[in-house]
Formats: C-alpha cells, sequence, structure tokens
C-alpha cells in the first residue's frame, strides 16, 4: 500500500512538474510579452526586462526581403553566366590584311560548363573575325566562332575552358504568361550587369523573324514577349524564372526602321545549339514559300474550311513572290493560296508551326504534304 501511495505521489509529482514547466514556457513567451504591450504595465520594471528578448512576428512579416533585394539574390548566380563579347573583324584590301580593323560589342550567356556561348547574330561577324569574351570575375578569353543558325538567329561561339558557371536550363513550354522575370544583359564595356524586372506578358505564335506581317518556311515563328522594355545591352543575354533558370535569350529585328526586342525560348535554343555544334545545321531543309499561320479570327474572316494551317500568301497575289522560284515549294508544284495542314501526317497549328516542321528536315529528305486547294485535300510530295 505504501508503495503505490508513493507510486501515486511520484507520478502526480511529474504531471504537475511537467504542466507547471510548460506553464512556465507559455507565462514566459507569450504571456508576459503580451502583459508587457499593454500600457498600464508596460512601465514596471518586471515587464520592461523580461521583454527585452522577446519579439513577436505576426505571421504576415515572416518575408523580410525587400523585392529589389530579392531580385538581385535570385539574379545573383545567373549574372556569373553573362559575358561580354568583343568581335573584331579583320578587313582585307587587295588580298592583303590592312591594319584597320572594324569592331562590334554585345552580350552573350554561358550555356554550358565547357564554354559554349549563345548571342545574337548581330553581335558577331560571319568570317574574318576574332573573338574576346569577357566573363564575371573579369578573366578575358579568346573564343572561337562556331556558327550562326539562319532559322533563330542566333550565333553559337565556345572558350576552350571548363568550369564555367554555365546557366541552368527551365523548360520553355511549361512557362505560364504572366509569371514574373528577370531580364539581365551586359553593359558593355563597364563589366557591369544590367537587370530588368518584369512578366512575361505574351508567348506570340504567330510571330515570325521575318519581321513582316508574313511568316517565313525558313525562320522560327513564335517567341516571348516581355511587360519591361529591351535595350541593345540585353540582346543576347538570359531571361530567367524565379529558380534562376534559363527561359529564353532576348533578340532584337528590324521593323520599319525600328528595332522590336522579343524573347527566343529555351527549348528552341537548345535545338539550335544542337544544330549548330552537329554541323546540321548547313543541311537543314528549306521550303521556299511565304505564309500566314491561319487561326480562328483569320479563318472566320476570309470564310476559310479549316481554322488551322498556313495559307501560302502574298499580299499583291503574286504566286512568284509566295512561292519562291526554283524553290522546293516551287518544283513541288505548291500554289499560292493553298493552305498546307500537315507535313508527313503532322499537323500544323499555332503550336506546331509550318517552319518548325521544315528545321526538322535535312536537305535530301522527302516528305509529303496535305493540301487543301479549291476546297479539295490533296497530297503532295517534296523533295528538300
Amino acid at each position: 500500500m505504501i508503495r503505490k501511495k508513493i507510486t501515486k505521489l511520484i507520478i502526480a509529482g511529474i504531471i504537475i512538474f511537467v504542466l507547471g514547466g510548460i506553464g512556465g514556457i507559455v507565462f514566459d513567451k507569450y504571456l508576459v510579452p503580451f502583459l508587457g504591450s499593454c500600457k498600464f504595465l508596460s512601465g514596471y520594471d518586471f515587464f520592461q526586462k523580461s521583454g527585452k528578448d522577446i519579439t513577436i512576428i505576426k505571421e504576415t512579416e515572416r518575408i523580410i526581403i525587400k523585392d529589389d533585394n530579392s531580385v538581385n539574390e535570385l539574379a545573383f548566380l545567373a549574372t556569373q553566366s553573362v559575358v561580354d563579347i568583343i568581335a573584331i573583324e579583320k578587313i582585307q584590301a587587295n588580298n592583303a590584311l590592312v591594319k584597320k580593323n572594324r569592331g562590334k560589342k554585345g552580350t552573350g550567356t554561358i550555356l554550358t560548363n565547357d564554354g559554349v556561348i549563345v548571342t545574337h547574330q548581330e553581335n558577331v561577324f560571319r568570317e574574318n573575325a576574332k573573338y574576346f569574351v569577357t566573363i564575371f570575375d573579369g578573366t578575358v578569353f579568346e573564343a572561337e566562332f562556331v556558327g550562326i543558325d539562319n532559322f533563330s538567329e542566333l550565333a553559337f561561339l565556345q572558350i576552350k575552358e571548363i568550369n564555367l558557371p554555365a546557366i541552368p536550363f527551365a523548360n520553355s513550354d511549361n512557362v505560364i504568361i504572366g509569371k514574373k522575370i528577370i531580364a539581365l544583359g551586359g553593359s558593355i564595356g563597364n563589366q557591369q550587369i544590367s537587370i530588368a524586372e518584369g512578366n512575361l506578358s505574351d508567348y506570340d505564335k504567330t510571330f515570325n523573324l521575318v519581321g513582316a506581317n508574313l511568316a517565313s518556311s525558313e525562320k522560327l515563328e513564335g517567341v516571348f514577349k516581355l511587360s519591361c522594355n529591351g535595350n541593345n545591352n540585353f540582346v543576347g543575354g538570359p531571361v530567367i524564372n524565379y529558380n534562376g533558370e534559363l527561359i529564353a535569350i532576348t533578340s532584337v529585328i528590324e521593323v520599319d526602321n525600328k528595332r522590336e526586342y522579343f524573347q527566343i525560348p529555351s527549348n528552341k535554343i537548345k535545338v539550335s545549339m544542337n544544330k549548330v555544334f552537329s554541323e546540321d545545321v548547313k543541311k537543314t531543309a528549306k521550303l521556299g514559300i511565304y505564309y500566314i499561320s491561319i487561326d480562328n479570327f483569320y479563318s472566320r474572316l476570309n470564310n476559310l474550311s479549316v481554322d488551322e494551317g498556313a495559307i501560302v500568301y502574298s499580299a499583291s497575289g503574286s504566286q512568284g513572290l509566295a512561292v519562291i522560284v526554283g524553290s522546293v515549294a516551287a518544283k513541288a508544284g505548291i500554289q499560292i493560296n493553298d493552305i498546307v495542314i500537315s507535313v508527313n501526317g503532322e499537323k500544323i497549328n499555332l503550336k506546331n508551326s509550318l517552319s518548325s516542321y521544315v528545321n526538322k528536315y535535312k536537305i535530301g529528305d522527302k516528305v509529303e504534304l496535305e493540301i487543301i486547294r479549291g476546297g479539295e485535300n490533296i497530297k503532295i510530295e517534296a523533295i528538300f
């Protein structure tokens, strides 16, 4: 009996101790600071001393990094992948090198840790040039010109170095319009980085690098547009998401004597890079037509029988301006106002443009084009 009583007393003591400890913690951590915040109690020394090391943080106040600071932190690693490019062209006269050279300055982005760099074609020369690249720490390397993909108008250089700070790729097909982004560029010659914060405002499915209302079967179609205005410093520089991943490269074209900035998605950059480095870019197929990508609006406006596909078009109504003379399309018998609805059974639509299909093939490949002509579906064989 005595043992049972002692055991009960011990258990009761433990319970009292635990509850008392918890109560003390609650009292010390929460009740005292609360009472100390009351005006009529705050003057007492006990509450002043007890509240000195206590910070009460509301749920909505836990994020303490300001927007501008967070952008700088997010962009920091990506800025190490941004480089300054200097291109020096050797001008020839009478088959002899002359002393006077021509130069260009531009921005580029390191894509791989073994030194592959992407930029826009306007930042390079196609031949007879030397290239110097300045990386984030001020080190200058001589770079090798690898090539240009005329389809995307992206140019590629390479530094013979390893363990360089390459930017990670995002899957641009999964990017959500309206998401916040950060655009990076070089302040050329100053070894400084330009940063612009904005939103991914649009994916323009029918924007073609020809720079006109028409699209070309030999130019990339479908680009991102940003809410922040571009300038020359950003051309060739990366656009990143808030994970620091590459979603696009900034590019530019001239439209009616005005520079228009846009962004080439990362998945299309990968395609261009692989083509250039495998030298498949020299074997890329060409069809030789100008067209308009059909959507619901264009279809209804022009009373078409389909709301997808690519209509061979010339504003003047001239066959020679819609289908290039001597081209693969001309030899295959494609005519103005033909609607190309598929290539080898793959449907043409706003997500999968005619030019993107043509870019998949090589010179010598044979394809079957399904076409609507005069209300009838016909199939035409074309050999690139």
